[in-house]
């Protein structure tokens, strides 16, 4: 690589070539063939040693240059510079280890009123990111992840990857929940595909949960505000095991990540999703909360919504979360009994796919004769527009 002048202008390539047509002429003047600023930076650089001349005529080209010049050996340059750089690198590192000793007792004082049990507040990613990388390098055992929202930015992505893989080459443990959503973005899949070569574990989840990071089970980071620009960095040991049992309980509902595709988990994924959405039509959310409640657009929230009501037979949304609530298909839900009568079949036929069947044999097991037979109340919340 090109070396530099003292003075800081670095060589070009056009110098070297320079230097190596005037080889064989040195010791000796310099006629004006050469030009006169690459001579300039080549003296510049130590590479070429000029003396004797006037000092008024000089290598930019005005006047007569009756100097001589000669080749200096670039071994020699580059062993005197990397003295000079050396010697600078050890004037910085004595400044670094001074402030270290200078701050010791202040860093100790900090670290004992924080491991002592307690919080901290963040406020700005600047301070929040430095605090969790700090988290980071100092994590031995394991680290939590919830990550809602969808996929994450290849700009996130890129930063974290480098703490993380270092992490985990130290044989900590990672888990990481993301929405379902974030399974259709190549970076996520990629920076998946990365972390689990080094033993990660990342799962997705249908419902909406709030971001959260636990490290080795000592220290927590949740958002303080909406917009999470504030953080609170928990070390309560009762509050910090609690938000990990919380992450637990969802770990084990969330589906291993795979690329989406034609296979039996990305069915499950739609299905679930899908019924997440019915759960939401029939307690009357608008579009945009229900799609940032699953980490999707508010656009293929409503895609979603048209091919409900296509299959369903409705004509609008209070229409579509009537025959929702009575077709049985969120199962578990609270629901008054039904006579097989009070469910259209049209909506039974034109329920997605995967839960078509789910929804006959609950209406069957439901709705045991007519005898038995209840009207579902209608529900008010289904009555406000949308």
């Amino acid at each position: 690589m090109p070396t530099s002048s003292p003075d800081g202008v670095p060589l070009r390539q056009e110098d070297i070539d320079v230097y190596s047509s005037l080889l064989p002429r040195l010791p000796g003047p310099i006629d004006g063939t050469a030009p006169p600023d690459a001579v300039r930076r080549l003296v510049a650089s130590g590479l070429l040693h000029r003396s004797g001349g006037d000092d008024t005529a000089d290598t930019a080209g005005e006047g007569t240059d009756h100097a001589t010049y000669m080749a200096v050996n670039p071994g020699l340059v580059c062993g005197r510079r990397a003295s000079e750089i050396l010697g600078e690198a050890q004037e910085v590192l004595g400044r670094l280890l001074h402030t270290q000793e200078a701050l010791a007792p202040a860093v100790e004082a900090y670290r004992l009123h924080r491991d002592s049990g307690g919080y901290e507040v963040h406020s700005g990613l600047a301070h929040i990111n430095a605090a969790i990388e700090m988290a980071t390098r100092e994590c031995s055992q394991e680290i939590l992840t919830s990550q809602p929202g969808g996929p994450r930015s290849a700009e996130v992505l890129a930063a974290s990857l480098p703490p993380t893989l270092a992490m985990l080459g130290r044989g900590a443990r990672m888990k990481t929940i993301y929405q379902h959503n974030a399974r259709t973005s190549a970076t996520t899949r990629a920076f998946v595909r990365t972390v689990e070569e080094y033993g990660a574990e990342v799962r997705t989840l249908d419902e909406n949960f709030d971001r959260l990071i636990v490290f080795d089970r000592k220290v927590a980071f949740i958002p303080s505000t909406a917009d999470r620009t504030v953080a609170v960095e928990v070390r309560i040991p009762a509050v910090v095991s609690f938000l990990a049992l919380a992450f637990e309980r969802s770990w084990i509902r969330a589906v291993p990540f795979t690329p989406p595709g034609r296979d039996k988990v990305t069915a499950r994924i739609t299905d679930e999703l899908e019924l997440a959405i019915m759960r939401h039509v029939v307690a009357g959310d608008k579009d945009a909360v229900t799609a940032q409640q699953l980490g999707i657009s508010v656009r293929r929230c409503q895609e979603y919504i048209a091919r409900l009501s296509a299959r369903f037979g409705s004509r609008s949304r209070a229409q579509l979360g009537y025959l929702i609530a009575k077709s049985g298909v969120l199962e578990g839900d609270a629901e008054p009994a039904r006579t097989a009568e009070s469910v259209p079949a049209t909506a039974v036929e034109r329920v997605p796919g995967p839960v078509a069947g789910r929804v006959r044999a609950t209406v069957a097991e439901r709705v045991p004769g007519p005898d038995q037979a209840h009207r579902v109340p209608f529900l008010s919340s289904l009555c406000s527009p949308d």
